[in-house]
């Protein structure tokens, strides 16, 4: 008897609490899309649920479903969905939010606030722009063979594990707590063929989108002068009429600040990349003395120099600080920045770059 007690009690709480959700009625939310609905303030959002059809033991089939809600806000859209369809949203999961590029002209991040308020908030999704009709993407179950929240999930996992994009996740600006993240890049996909690829960055100031945007060899360079490691990222470039491919085994950042007394002269944003050479021209594996390395150290750095130096060029333009060049003056020069309008001298500011160079190894070296 006993036995079967403790049998019993087992399985009650193996099936745990009697108010629980079944979980075959739970829509599990894999993306997020956001625009406005026409010309209003109205918010519509798609939701792009993640399913498995067929299922049998060890797995099943993937699919995605799509619907769409309007309203104010978030929380009123997703709520308007349960009269619509019947089920839970389940959102802890959601893997991406994606934002249509007039969302994102309109403070994005005070309209995205409200995720952190949600029981289970997806704050660990990315964050992403689409240069698009954001409804018709979603609306598509497979691209190349994928399923549409696979596809595009998992080309930002792939440039993200190569180091060549920033991360993005929504907990680094909703609970970043400090007024720079206002100037901040994000990912940017685009229409291509029948779906969608990765297209560099756009670029936001004040919270808003700009209009302008980095490519991909532009975003890579904005990436590393922010701090990035590079670890096995390509550099594909040309330097006098002649192709060369390195990979970056490691990258170091320092920001100097030049100051005058209470006038701001100059920022040196300092970038020394440690290089693993594949190709020089067409011959990879020629012989190299000391002096010619020096000579290939000194032009890739030329070469990535004048890079970066249009990369700069362009966010001053744009007044985004995406470098959080304003964050680094008030940290080590408070008294400084506090008689600076650092939104209104930031695009006048002399920044200037500074590459080093070194090559681990060569073919061959004499």
């Amino acid at each position: 008897m006993k036995r079967v007690i403790a049998a019993l009690i087992i399985c009650l709480l193996l099936t745990g609490c009697w108010d629980q959700v079944q979980l075959k009625k739970m829509l599990f939310v894999d993306v997020i899309g956001i625009d406005f609905e026409g010309d209003s303030k109205e918010i519509k959002v798609d939701y792009v649920i993640s399913s498995l059809q067929q299922v049998a033991q060890g797995g099943g089939k993937p699919k995605n479903l799509h619907i769409a809600s309007k309203g104010d806000n978030l929380y009123d859209a997703a709520a308007k969905t349960y009269k619509e369809m019947p089920g839970n949203l389940a959102a802890l999961e959601t893997r991406l939010f994606l934002i249509s590029t007039r969302f994102a002209k309109d403070q994005p991040l005070s309209y995205l606030d409200m995720t952190g308020q949600f029981i289970a908030n997806p704050l660990y999704g990315y964050l992403a722009v689409y240069d698009g009709d954001l409804s018709k993407l979603l609306s598509k179950e497979k691209i190349k063979e994928q399923t549409l929240s696979e596809f595009l999930v998992g080309l930002l996992d792939e440039e993200k594990r190569r180091g060549r994009i920033p991360s993005n996740k929504v907990v680094h600006y909703i609970l970043g707590g400090a007024e720079f993240i206002n100037d901040f890049v994000l990912n940017r996909f685009e229409p291509y063929e029948n779906g969608a690829r990765l297209a560099g960055t756009s670029l936001f100031s004040d919270g808003k989108y700009t209009g302008v945007n980095l490519n991909d060899e532009d975003t890579q360079i904005a990436y590393l002068m922010n701090g990035a490691r590079g670890r096995n990222q390509p550099i594909i470039s040309k330097t006098d009429e002649k192709n060369y491919t390195v990979l970056i085994q490691n990258a170091k950042q320092n920001f100097h600040i030049i100051s005058n007394g209470d006038n701001l002269r100059e920022i040196e944003i300092s970038l020394k990349l440690d290089l693993k050479l594949v190709e020089e021209g067409h011959e990879d594996y020629k012989k190299h003395t000391k002096k010619m390395l020096t000579k290939l150290e000194n032009e890739i750095a030329a070469d990535i120099t004048t890079k970066a130096t249009n990369v700069i060029a362009t966010l001053q333009k744009a007044n985004c600080d995406y470098l959080q060049l304003g964050h680094e003056v008030a940290a080590y020069h408070p008294k400084l920045f506090e008689g600076l309008n650092w939104r209104k001298q930031y695009p006048k500011i002399s920044i200037k770059p500074k590459v080093k160079i070194r090559i681990l190894n060569t073919g061959i070296l004499d």
